[in-house]
């Protein structure tokens, strides 16, 4: 098993700090040991390069935070979790409101992308991951299944 980190040295004098620490916090709390499978790593959409980034490139769920902590869209994929979210910016994915338009976040350094990526091969955990932060965190951008 790897070692559970975020990439601390990048996001810990933001303000999205307490934000992400109380994201990954509530997943400890309610997966116990389970949440070890996941790996979260924080990218600001204007920099997604680097071994970091490369890290989401596989199975897990992605949540999208603006820098005053507001959850825009949360979503999965079992097999590139940003590869998927960044098809939410090409595909201009909004809000019911219109007030949000995803196109605008893909090189925003006000929104960051947090990926749980999966370690391993138990994937029924990253549909639960999914559901369970879709239900705590009420992204402004819904899933269209959910509405």
């Amino acid at each position: 098993m790897v070692k559970r980190v975020v990439c601390k040295d990048e996001w810990t004098s933001l303000g999205i700090s307490s934000c992400v620490e109380a994201i990954i916090q509530s997943v400890d709390k309610e997966f116990g040991s389970k949440a070890e499978l996941f790996i979260p790593i924080l990218a600001r959409m204007d920099r997604r390069e680097g071994a970091e980034f490369e890290r989401t490139k596989r199975p897990g769920v992605y949540v999208f935070i603006y820098e005053d902590g507001t959850c825009l869209k949360v979503g999965k994929n079992q097999q590139n979790a940003s590869k998927r979210a960044l098809e939410h910016c090409t595909d201009n994915t909004c809000s019911k409101d219109g007030t949000i338009h995803m196109a605008d976040l893909r090189n925003s350094d006000k929104t960051y992308m947090l990926v749980f990526a999966l370690q391993g091969e138990s994937m029924h955990w990253v549909l639960a991951l999914e559901y369970f932060l879709e239900k705590t965190l009420e992204p402004r951008i819904l899933s269209l299944r959910n509405g």
